[in-house]
C-alpha cells in the first residue's frame, strides 16, 4: 500500500518549518468519497500539476474533509498549514491508493 505523508508547518524565526508530519498507510477509499473525489479530480489530468493545483483550488470544499478522513489526528487548524506543493502531491497519493483499491477489487483480493 502507497504511504501518504502530510507535512504541517510552523513559523519558526520568520521560516516555515515542519511542525509535525501524519502518515497514513495506504487509504480505504469509501465508494461515496471515491465518487466526490473523481468529481474534483480528472485522473487523466494527474501528471499535469499546473492542471491538479487547479482541480485542489476548485474542490477544496470537499477535499478538506477528505483529508480530515485519512488523517483523523489532524485539525483543519493545521491543514491551513500545509504547503499547496505538498497537498498536491498527497493528492496524487490518494489517487494511487484509490487505484491499488481498485485494482484489488478487479482481482478478488481483499
Amino acid at each position: 500500500m502507497a504511504t501518504i505523508k502530510l507535512n504541517i508547518y510552523k513559523k519558526v524565526d520568520n521560516k516555515q518549518v515542519i511542525e509535525k508530519t501524519y502518515t497514513a498507510e495506504g487509504y480505504d477509499i469509501m465508494l461515496g468519497t471515491l465518487e466526490d473525489f473523481l468529481n474534483i479530480i480528472d485522473v487523466d489530468k494527474l501528471q499535469d500539476k499546473a492542471e491538479v493545483t487547479k482541480m485542489a483550488l476548485k474542490g477544496m470544499k470537499k477535499i478538506k474533509p477528505l483529508l480530515l478522513d485519512i488523517f483523523p489526528e489532524a485539525t483543519s487548524e493545521e491543514l491551513n498549514r500545509t504547503k499547496l506543493k505538498e497537498l498536491l502531491n498527497v493528492i496524487i497519493e490518494i489517487c494511487a491508493a484509490a487505484g491499488e483499491a481498485l485494482d484489488l477489487l478487479n482481482t478478488g483480493k481483499n
